[in-house]
C-alpha cells in the first residue's frame, strides 16, 4: 500500500503534466503525500529484515544484501537521470534534458516495484509464519515504556540520532561544497557515483568482517574510518579534484557499514525485548527507528542551511575565507565530531555475540517448557 501510493506521488511530483499549472502548493501536496507513502512502507519493510532470522551474522548479512541493493539503485537511478536512449539511431544519448531523466526513473522504478511485488507476494508461500495476533494493537504507552525501561534501545536509539546528524550535514552542503570551495559544478554528478560506488564495493568487505567481529564494535570502526577520511576535506581548496575524488570514494566504504549494521543491532535488541516482556514489537520498534533517522536527517539539513546561511555565505557571489572555512567546517568538521560522540555510546554496547547467544538459548528454553 505504501509502496503503491509513494510511486505515484513520485510520478506526479516528479513527471507533471506540462498543460497544468505547477506552483508551490502543488508541489508540497505531493512531496507530502510521496513521503507518507514511503513511511508507510519503510517500517514494515525495515521490520522484516528483522523477522527474517534469528541468528547473529545472518542478520548482517540480510541487512547488508538490502543495502547493497538500495545503492545500486542510487547509481541506477543517477545513470537514467543523465543517459538516454535514441531508438532512431540505437545510439545511447548524453546530458539529456532532466525533464526526460525524471521520466525515466519514474517509469523504471514503478516497473520494478510492480516486480518486486508479484516476486514477493509469491515468496510468502515459502516463508514461516510469524503472525502473532496478539502483538498487533498499537499502544502507545507501550513505546514510551519500552523508551524508559530498555536502556539498550534508548542507548542504540541516541546513538543513531547522533550519527543520523552526522550523515545529514555532508549531503545537505554537498552540492554547495562542490560549486563554491572546490569550484567544479560540473563534476558534482561523477562525484556522487563515485561516492556510492565506494559503497558498494565495501560491502562485501565489511559482511566478512561481520562474521568475525561483534556488530557494535564494527560499526564503532566504521565511524573511526569515516571521520580519518573525512577530516582531510578541511584541507581542501579550490580545484582539488583528485583529493576530494580519493575522500568520497574512500569514505563510501564506510557507508554500506553505517547502513546495515545499525539496524542488525536494532534486531537484535528487539530480541531481548521478546526475552523481557515476552512481546515482539518489530512494527513499533522500526517505526520510532524510521522517527528518529528521519528527524535526524530533517533537523541537520535544516541547521546546515541556517549555519550557512549565519556564517554569511551567499550563491553566486564571491564569498570571503571566513565564509568558505566555515562551509568546510560545517562540511567536514560538525559530522566528525557527532560521530565520536555516537562511537562513545556504543563502544562498550551491552549486546554483543555472546550476550545474544545466551538471549536465544533463554528464548529457546522458554518455547520448549
Amino acid at each position: 500500500m505504501g509502496g503503491c501510493i509513494f510511486v505515484y506521488a513520485s510520478w506526479m511530483l516528479l513527471v507533471p503534466d506540462p498543460d497544468s499549472e505547477i506552483g508551490i502548493s502543488y508541489f508540497v501536496f505531493w512531496l507530502l503525500i510521496s513521503t507518507i507513502g514511503w513511511t508507510i512502507m519503510y517500517s514494515p519493510y525495515y521490520a522484516l529484515g528483522a523477522e527474517l532470522s534469528n541468528d547473529y551474522s545472518e542478520r548482517s548479512k540480510i541487512t547488508f544484501c538490502r543495502e547493497l541493493l538500495a545503492l545500486l539503485g542510487i547509481v541506477l537511478a543517477s545513470l537514467l537521470y543523465s543517459i538516454g536512449f535514441d531508438p532512431k539511431t540505437n545510439l545511447f544519448i548524453f546530458d539529456i534534458r532532466s525533464s526526460v531523466g525524471l521520466k525515466q526513473i519514474c517509469l523504471t522504478s514503478g516497473v520494478l516495484f510492480l516486480l518486486s511485488m508479484i516476486f514477493f507476494l509469491v515468496s510468502r508461500g515459502f516463508g514461516r509464519d510469524i503472525h502473532d495476533q496478539k502483538n498487533q494493537k498499537f499502544k502507545i504507552q507501550e513505546i514510551t515504556e519500552v523508551l524508559r525501561t530498555q536502556r539498550l534501545f534508548s542507548r542504540l536509539l541516541t546513538s543513531q540520532l547522533l550519527n543520523g546528524l552526522a550523515n545529514g550535514f555532508p549531503p545537505a552542503l554537498f552540492v554547495v561544497f562542490v560549486n563554491y570551495l572546490l569550484q567544479l559544478p560540473a563534476l558534482a554528478g561523477p562525484l556522487l557515483i563515485l561516492y556510492f560506488l565506494g559503497a558498494i564495493i565495501g560491502v562485501p568487505f565489511w559482511l566478512l568482517l561481520s562474521h568475525k567481529y561483534d556488530k557494535h564494535r564494527l560499526w564503532c570502526v566504521a565511524m573511526i574510518y569515516a571521520c580519518i577520511v573525512f577530516s582531510f576535506v578541511t584541507l581542501l581548496s579550490r580545484g582539488d579534484l583528485v583529493g576530494f575524488s580519493i575522500i568520497c570514494f574512500l569514505s563510501g566504504l564506510a557507508l554500506s557499514a553505517d547502513l546495515a549494521l545499525p539496524t542488525s543491532i536494532q534486531a537484535d535488541v528487539l530480541d531481548l525485548e521478546v526475552l523481557r516482556t515476552g512481546k515482539r514489537p518489530s512494527g513499533q520498534f522500526f517505526a520510532i527507528w524510521g522517527f528518529v533517522s528521519k528527524s535526524a536527517v530533517a533537523v541537520s539539513t535544516g541547521s546546515a542551511l541556517i549555519l550557512l546561511d549565519l556564517a554569511g555565505f551567499q550563491p553566486n557571489i564571491y564569498n570571503g575565507a571566513f565564509a568558505l572555512t566555515s562551509l568546510s567546517f560545517m562540511y567536514g568538521g560538525i559530522p566528525i565530531m557527532l560521530k565520536c560522540l555516537s562511537v562513545y555510546l556504543m563502544w562498550n554496547f551491552e549486546l554483543d555475540r555472546k550476550r545474544h547467544q545466551e538471549i536465544m538459548d533463554s528464548l529457546q528454553s522458554k518455547e520448549t517448557i
